[in-house]
């Protein structure tokens, strides 16, 4: 495989984690950060699921009341068909309300192979909408991915859906687990 085919297989991955990222909205001024009720909006730490043409992927996202936009995906993509391991960083963006219950986001992060090399610029943006229950959202999500150089190599979507990341209690030991 030629280095230019496998920046673009590597352009297919990122879309996969983009596509994750792809649901980045917020609601500003929230009240109560810690409030998980609909008056909190976009704002807080989100689960994303997002469907694309490559499969499904998982990742997650944080919308500050600032407009500061926070992802992670995994970090490390194994190789498969062909297709080197490719390494993400953080992402890193803003988002902005577009609406009662709208809001769209942009958010940026790097790639590289298992060498360390630079391979590219994963550019990710999101138009999500809240559901009445300020729990979940979803929206269309598009991904990009250009080389070190700013040449666009890849350009993808598809769907992204979040649920809220809420405060759980402390879990209880399964039975046979060792206690501290």
């Amino acid at each position: 495989m030629s280095r230019q085919s496998g920046i673009r297989a590597l352009a297919v991955i990122a879309l996969l984690a983009g596509a994750v990222a792809a649901l980045t909205l917020a609601r500003p001024g929230a009240a109560n950060p810690n409030d998980d009720g609909p008056e909190q909006g976009f704002v807080g730490a989100w689960r994303l699921s997002t469907e694309t043409p490559f499969g499904a992927s998982q990742s997650l996202i944080t919308l500050t009341a600032d407009g500061t936009v926070q992802f992670s995906d995994r970090p490390v993509f194994p190789g498969d068909a062909g297709f080197p391991v490719t390494f993400f960083s953080a992402g890193h963006g803003s988002w902005e309300q577009t609406g009662d219950d709208t809001a769209a986001a942009t958010w940026v992060f790097f790639m590289t192979d298992g060498e360390g090399n630079f391979l590219g610029v994963v550019t990710d943006s999101a138009e999500m909408i809240l559901e009445a229950d300020g729990a979940s959202w979803s929206g269309p999500f598009s991904s990009s991915t250009a080389d070190p150089a700013g040449n666009l190599l890849f350009v993808g979507g598809g769907t992204v859906r979040a649920s809220r990341i809420a405060v759980e209690p402390l879990a209880t030991p399964m039975t046979g687990t060792p206690t501290a």
